[in-house]
């Protein structure tokens, strides 16, 4: 994962991915996946998921689906966990089950 597009990553229009010069997949846009820029595939390491809450609260549903929906592979549980953690501490009136519901359906 890479934090933004560059041309060290050239984009393959017959596909549509981004590839280091060594034909490696690139993700581009890690923070739709929940996920911090790092060389998970390359390095063998396990991708590590980080929730950041909005400030508003009216932007907490529309956050939660996104992040969900877009979540990489074995990322979606440790979002899950941490959202089940950080809800109640940033916004107490919140049903977390209730927001993850809306967000996972």
């Amino acid at each position: 994962m890479a934090e933004r597009p560059s041309r060290d990553f050239p984009f393959n229009p017959s596909d549509g991915h981004r590839y280091t010069a060594a034909g490696v997949p690139v993700c581009v846009h890690p923070e739709k996946v929940g996920m911090s820029p790092g060389k998970y595939a390359t390095e063998g390491t396990m991708p590590v998921a980080e929730l950041r809450l909005p400030d508003d609260i009216t932007d907490l549903d529309p956050y939660l689906h996104d992040l969900m929906h877009s979540a990489a592979p074995g990322v979606l549980e440790q979002l899950i966990d941490q959202a089940v953690q950080q809800i109640p501490r940033a916004f107490p009136e919140v049903d977390v089950v209730q927001a993850l519901r809306r967000a996972l359906g």
